[in-house]
């Protein structure tokens, strides 16, 4: 009698779905500035590759990773260090927040694009890190994460974003203002 109730109950419930959370359409985090400095392109190059060692240049594992000045590009990587204020108990959560820069130059324009921002946790803990994976726009579009419910993977993504829009805005302020120091007589 009890199984057969059971039954009916695993085969009534088959066609409620689960809805995916987040809303639609889900964005990854970018960050992007355009530059006017009154320079030609091989001395704008120059200055922002002597800005880029001042500025992103001190971040973290920072590397550049291809310098071409004929075509005006040069892209490279860094990353943040992280530890969550939420949830200061959890050394797992703590980590990096990797991310990839793109400058392409012209005469005239420098264009910095940041972007692929991704948090890993910290590996070296008994149990493992909570990886938050790639950075998303909205908070709601956070992935699953082990180890954490949705309400704590929800905050602990918006801190991480918090995090690093503040330090890439700061670090894309400093490379401008330092660009246009250079530029002046």
């Amino acid at each position: 009698m009890r199984y057969s109730a059971l039954l009916i109950l695993f085969l009534s419930a088959g066609p409620i779905l689960a809805q995916e959370p987040g809303s639609g359409e889900a964005t990854a985090l970018s960050f992007s500035r355009s530059m006017s400095i009154p320079l030609n392109a091989l001395q704008l190059f120059d200055q922002t590759v002597e800005a880029w060692k001042w500025t992103f240049g001190k971040e973290p594992g920072a590397k550049i990773m291809r310098q071409e000045r004929e075509t005006g590009v040069l892209e490279g990587t860094a990353r943040v260090n992280f530890r969550s204020a939420m949830l200061p108990g959890r050394e797992e959560t703590m980590g990096t927040i990797t991310y990839e820069v793109q400058l392409h130059i012209r005469a005239g324009e420098c264009r910095v694009v940041v972007s692929n921002l991704s948090h890993t946790g910290n590996k070296t803990t008994r149990i493992g890190g909570i990886h938050m994976g790639q950075l998303m726009r909205s908070d709601t579009d956070a992935p699953p994460c082990r180890g954490l419910g949705r309400g704590n993977a929800v905050r602990l993504h918006a801190e991480l974003r918090e995090a690093a829009t503040a330090r890439i805005n700061q670090l894309l302020q400093t490379m401008e203002g330092r660009i246009r120091a250079q530029a002046e007589p």
